[in-house]
């Protein structure tokens, strides 16, 4: 990626300033520049007087209409007045998602100046992904996300259904799109029994959801997550959708080189089948008063399969859904 190529040879050409800088290709005015310690920043020129105090995490930091002394990479050192990003951190793989980041918002801004609300809005977004811990249950964390980028991999595509995936307001769900919902579960076995949130199995009134159900099979040679994380960033990138891409990555514990677990790939797409939750075996009852967060396990092999007409019909509505949800969003990343 470019801010990587960019930060290496930054790397390949050290100096003694404080920041070293280059400029960042078909870009005017934004440099990627790296700092006496070997950490990465993005400074974008402006000519605003305004500025604002500093804001810092132990990850990355915010600097609005700071004067900085700078080394552009061949040229003198030059004083410019920049808004910047910087990383506060030597740890490898932070580094590596801050660069990954940086990418992301000038893809996502090709065509647009870096302005100061955009970098303020994109600090607070860097600052809760990098807030984010890998969750307790690693296994259960890796083959879900797994199950959940194979799934958009081999249906319509990563780009279909990025805007609909694990948003905050409906994240009882893997995907939404107004009141239709799809939640995809996996199992390691030939036996479709999966792990359900009552709420996933109890529709409200005008909802619909549809449950993806993926048997899994180990194979060390199959493949990895990785290299579907590795995919769905070529697809995401550029999109104000990467940041959830992100999100799930930490909470995977996958920011490093670890391949993760590798599953056969034939074996998953062939036992790949839909079911409607209205037809699996559940609680067919709201929890009632002081009861919540209600878990059990559903045997799936016990519910008629949706037939892939009725499946595609079914997602056809889907489409016009997520189209209409994305012209009403506002185009940046949150």
């Amino acid at each position: 990626m470019k801010t990587i190529e960019l930060f290496e040879l930054l790397k390949r050409n050290p100096s003694k300033h404080a920041f070293t800088i280059v400029e960042y290709p078909g870009r005017r005015d934004v440099y990627i520049g790296r700092d006496a310690q070997g950490r990465p920043s993005l400074f974008a020129r402006t000519s605003e007087l305004l500025t604002e105090p500093p804001l810092r995490t132990g990850e990355v930091s915010l600097r609005i209409g700071q004067v900085y002394e700078v080394a552009p990479l061949g040229e003198s050192v030059r004083r410019e007045r920049f808004h910047s990003l910087s990383c506060e951190t030597s740890d490898e793989s932070e580094v590596a998602t801050f660069l990954l980041m940086m990418e992301a918002l000038l893809a996502s801004h090709s065509k647009e100046q870096l302005t100061e609300q955009t970098i303020v809005s994109f600090f607070r977004s860097m600052k809760k992904l990098f807030s984010i811990s890998p969750d307790r249950d690693l296994q259960a964390e890796r083959q879900g996300l797994w199950g959940e980028l194979f799934m958009m991999s081999r249906v319509h595509g990563f780009s279909f259904w990025a805007s609909s995936w694990h948003n905050e307001t409906t994240r009882a769900f893997d995907f939404t799109s107004g009141s239709k919902h799809v939640e995809v579960k996996s199992a390691i076995g030939g036996q479709r029994i999966h792990h359900f949130a009552h709420r996933q199995l109890y529709e409200l009134e005008g909802e619909q959801t549809v449950i993806a159900s993926l048997l899994l099979r180990v194979d060390p040679s199959g493949l990895s997550l990785r290299e579907l994380i590795d995919a769905a960033r070529k697809s995401f990138l550029g999109s104000e959708h990467y940041f959830k891409l992100e999100q799930a990555v930490r909470l995977a514990g996958m920011r490093s080189d670890d391949s993760g677990p590798a599953y056969d790939p034939s074996q998953a797409e062939n036992s790949l089948a839909w079911f409607r939750a209205v037809d699996a075996p559940h609680f067919r009852m709201a929890e009632p008063p002081g009861v919540s967060q209600t878990h059990y396990r559903a045997d799936l092999s016990l519910a008629p399969q949706v037939s892939i007409p009725e499946l595609d019909t079914w997602l056809q509505s889907w489409a016009v859904l997520t189209l209409e949800e994305s012209r009403e969003a506002i185009p940046t990343i949150h």
